[in-house]
């Protein structure tokens, strides 16, 4: 051997079967496949409970959306109700005290608007990012926020409307 060569390379390259490189041992293998094998299943976790989030938040607007649904047609029964009892033109210039109620052509715009709310859930809720699904859901929170108080003007038109209109009861004497 020929003087400043390593004797240890030299039996490498001579003796290729025998020599190894380096991670090719089980041992050092071994701790990569299971960071590899951890890696996957928090991957996984994390888009298996981003997937039951979206879809607690799907459920949670179609809820919203039911509920605002039949408060609107009861607050349409209720407008009905009142212009039935009443052959007044306009129930709330009556009511000074209280806001303008809603009128039919108000609820039905809502009851369109929902429906515009339902078409973009069917077409869009798969790609819908969070941010886009809470903002619908804080939309049809508000809306029902407000035909909360709308409804519970409606009920004070009524129970206003309802003492003046209904025919006073006389007590007869004969007995």
């Amino acid at each position: 051997m020929p003087p400043g060569r390593d004797a240890s390379r030299l039996v490498g390259t001579q003796f290729i079967g025998v020599f190894s490189l380096p991670y090719q041992d089980t041992v050092t293998y071994l701790p990569l496949f299971a960071a590899a094998l951890l890696s996957i299943c928090a991957l996984a976790w994390w888009r298996e409970r981003r997937l039951r989030n979206q879809a607690r938040l799907l459920g949670e607007i179609l809820d919203l959306a039911d509920a605002l649904e039949r408060e609107l047609l009861e607050c349409r029964a209720r407008l009905g109700e009142i212009s039935a009892m009443t052959t007044r033109p306009q129930v709330s210039e009556d009511l000074s005290a209280h806001a303008p109620l809603p009128t039919e052509p108000g609820i039905q715009a809502g009851l369109r608007d929902l429906l515009g709310h339902r078409l973009w859930l069917e077409a869009h809720a798969a790609r819908a990012s969070r941010s886009e699904l809470t903002a619908a859901r804080d939309a049809l929170a508000a809306t029902r926020k407000r035909l909360a108080m709308q409804r519970v003007r409606l009920a004070d038109a009524r129970a206003d409307l309802t003492p003046a209109d209904r025919p006073v009861q006389v007590r007869s004497a004969a007995r």
